[in-house]
């Protein structure tokens, strides 16, 4: 039987125990503070991890966190402008320091915490069963076991690299990167499920005030290849194939493929590898 490893997501749970103890103190009329415990943040830490031990029964894990200057900024230096001034809850330091001494923690220079995830949960390792602990959707573009705290999902590559596709094409706000415009979860899905190509065509208007007029419209023609639909729809909203592949590069979180562990430097995705 594969050992199970849990690959759990730091930053997420970390921030999940601070935030929880967080209490707005107020002083007078005027003054008002926020207070917090560490103590408190360590023990709700503590029991969620417990909890998910023995959830899998077992006590095999890897904590991983994000370190860094995250490398998508080299990509876009939009990327995630939308969290710009957010802080991280108090305490979130020094438990993040703390753990250290008890639970396996490991984090590597530029990726984020999902990445991590994903190298180790891809990394070709015999007799081992990686099992990422996340509410991350981003973590369904993994090829992975995953639990979101309710269901156990087991992604197949098909289903993980169908899933980076559609993100390419939807986007994700929380991220801060928009995708393809016009684009939304209906179309995404429909493209996915039967991939065509837009084609352009001139249509002459044959009656009315316009007659004689000339205009672009455009048809579907299928294809055998997702990559050539996904980058129809960004050339149909008026972009290139150049911006198609920076939202893949943004939306992919990082295999075990997709790490130079000699050099420890992402490679990054393109349609070809």
């Amino acid at each position: 039987m594969a050992k199970k490893v849990l690959l759990i997501d730091g930053d997420q749970f970390l921030f999940t125990a601070c935030i929880a103890v967080e209490q707005e103190v107020r002083w007078d009329d005027q003054n008002h503070v926020l207070y917090s415990n560490a103590v408190e943040a360590r023990r709700n830490l503590d029991g969620m991890l417990e909890r998910i031990f023995t959830r899998f029964n077992t006590k095999e894990h890897v904590l991983c966190f994000t370190a860094g200057t995250n490398f998508r900024f080299g990509i876009d230096s939009t990327y995630k402008n939308n969290r710009a001034g957010q802080r991280k809850p108090l305490c979130y330091a020094q438990l993040r320091e703390d753990v250290e001494a008890s639970y396996r923690c490991t984090a590597m220079d530029t990726l984020e915490a999902d990445d991590v995830m994903g190298i180790l949960a891809t990394r070709p390792q015999p007799g081992v069963q990686a099992i990422i602990v996340s509410q991350d959707k981003d973590m369904k573009t993994i090829p992975t076991t995953i639990w979101d705290g309710k269901d156990v999902v087991v992604q197949t590559e098909a289903d993980a690299d169908r899933f980076h596709m559609y993100q390419t094409l939807i986007g994700d706000t929380a991220d801060g990167y928009p995708g393809c415009p016009g684009i939304g979860d209906v179309a995404a899905t429909a493209l996915l499920d039967a991939p065509s190509t837009w084609v352009a065509y001139e249509h002459t208007m044959k009656s009315g005030a316009r007659k004689g007029e000339v205009e672009t419209r455009y048809k579907t023609e299928p294809t055998d290849s997702v990559w050539k639909a996904v980058v129809s729809c960004y050339e149909r909203a008026g972009l290139t194939e150049e911006d198609a592949l920076r939202q893949a590069r943004l939306a992919r979180i990082l295999r075990w493929s997709d790490w130079d562990s000699v050099n420890k430097k992402p490679l990054l995705w393109s349609p070809q590898r």
